[in-house]
């Protein structure tokens, strides 16, 4: 069984990837830089399971574009890939302030958040085998409004109202479409926040706590393990907002 996992050289991402690797998948990461996927095949040598090299493959990739996402799209259907499992955790960011913010950083921000993963799925829709099972990271900043990243918020938003029409436009094939909307977790996303800043932030959520990539992945490999849930976005946030 194949699996794609876009944005996966830390954090959620390869977190999916590795359990899935785990799982006897063949997993190809990605990473936007040549350094990131540098240090995930140095990860993967001295990998504790000695994983083979021929369980997978590390793509250097910058998916944040339209373009770049539908070349690899064609890549892929070139080569013949299919995927059983495709799994989208692309995301860019912008914390200026309404009223200063521009268009261009705008658009920036829903290419690399909504239109890639969108165009990627459109071109693919062939070459993900049936069963297979489809699954974007949004946030739960798409549900509960934050006083910035008002771009990425409101991506993050369309990101959940496009899962139920691919769940549809893909039903014929039993391909399952669904997203994971996690709260604040551990991860370097949050790395330029300060001590007050992210305590202010534990404290918005029942966990009182930012949660684990483990938890986020292991709602993924229950999503994979189950066909009967379809178009859904499952919150995993520690009870923000409540």
């Amino acid at each position: 069984m194949n699996a794609f996992i876009a944005g996966s050289t830390k954090g959620i991402g390869n977190q999916i990837g590795m359990d899935l690797l785990n799982k006897d998948y063949f997993v190809y990461f990605n990473g936007h830089s040549l350094e990131s996927t540098n240090q995930l095949k140095l990860n993967l040598q001295n990998y504790p399971n000695s994983i083979s090299n021929n369980k997978y493959n590390i793509i250097w990739y910058d998916l944040s574009s339209i373009e770049n996402s539908i070349n690899l799209a064609n890549e892929f259907i070139a080569r013949n890939i299919k995927l059983d499992v495709l799994v989208w955790n692309v995301g860019l960011t912008d914390r200026t302030r309404f009223g200063n913010i521009n268009s261009k950083e705008w658009n920036r921000v829903f290419e690399a958040n909504l239109s890639s993963p969108f165009f990627f799925i459109q071109d693919m829709k062939n070459n993900i085998n049936p069963g297979g099972k489809i699954i974007l990271i949004s946030s739960i900043l798409g549900i509960i409004p934050d006083s910035v990243s008002l771009s990425y918020g409101v991506s993050k938003a369309a990101i959940n109202m496009l899962i139920p029409y691919l769940a549809k436009e893909l039903s014929d094939k039993k391909i399952t479409v669904n997203a994971i909307a996690p709260g604040f977790i551990d991860t370097d996303w949050h790395k330029g926040k300060n001590k007050k800043q992210i305590e202010r932030i534990k404290n918005k959520s029942l966990a009182k706590r930012f949660g684990t990539v483990e938890e986020i992945s292991r709602v993924a490999m229950s999503i994979i393990d189950n066909d009967y849930i379809n178009g859904q976005i499952i919150r995993c946030d520690g009870g923000y907002g409540l």
